[in-house]
């Protein structure tokens, strides 16, 4: 069974994208004392947290399992990425609607990443100042849709990873842990 780690080894050395420029790119100041190499290292967990800023910042991120009924009831194709929470309280019907969304996902050839949880998402979004004001279920389930002017490193390196990892034969298939 291969690591976490093993398998964003093998997606950076086989990806042909910059990543040492995408936390700069993004606005995060780098440490000059770094070595390019440590800089290259960036974790699928940073680079979704880099996709869902930058969803946010374009306005491309619908949340909450309503609104992300909606479009993908109208325009499946319209959808990139979707992240789900892990569900850890029991509650059945956040389940059930998880499942509907993953079969949805699965039958439409939606990519889907799981996170640890609801918790790490919302910081993350709060962080934005426009959506300060969101709850727990807003993040139980989000969709980020394709950017009109193409994908960004960081969104072509999430791609990747699923691409790589979720049609693996690797079982069970990660959940990511965002950045604090």
């Amino acid at each position: 069974m291969y690591t976490e780690r093993q398998i964003e080894c093998s997606l950076l050395m086989s990806s042909e994208i910059s990543l040492s420029k995408l936390s700069e790119d993004f606005g995060e100041k780098s440490d000059p004392t770094v070595a390019n190499t440590q800089k290259a290292s960036l974790t699928i967990s940073e680079a979704l947290a880099i996709t869902l800023k930058q969803a946010l910042q374009e306005r491309r991120l619908t949340m909450g399992v309503l609104d992300c009924g909606k479009l993908l009831s109208c325009s499946p194709n319209r959808v990139m990425v979707c992240v789900l929470p892990e569900v850890t309280n029991g509650d059945i019907s956040v389940l059930i609607q998880h499942t509907l969304i993953r079969s949805f996902c699965w039958e439409h050839d939606i990519r889907l990443l799981m996170v640890k949880d609801e918790r790490s998402l919302l910081d993350l979004v709060r962080g934005c100042p426009e959506y300060k004001d969101v709850t727990e279920q807003s993040v139980s389930c989000m969709m980020l849709e394709y950017p009109i002017d193409g994908n960004s490193e960081a969104d072509t390196f999430v791609c990747g990873y699923h691409d790589t990892v979720m049609y693996s034969d690797m079982y069970p298939k990660p959940i990511i842990h965002l950045p604090d």
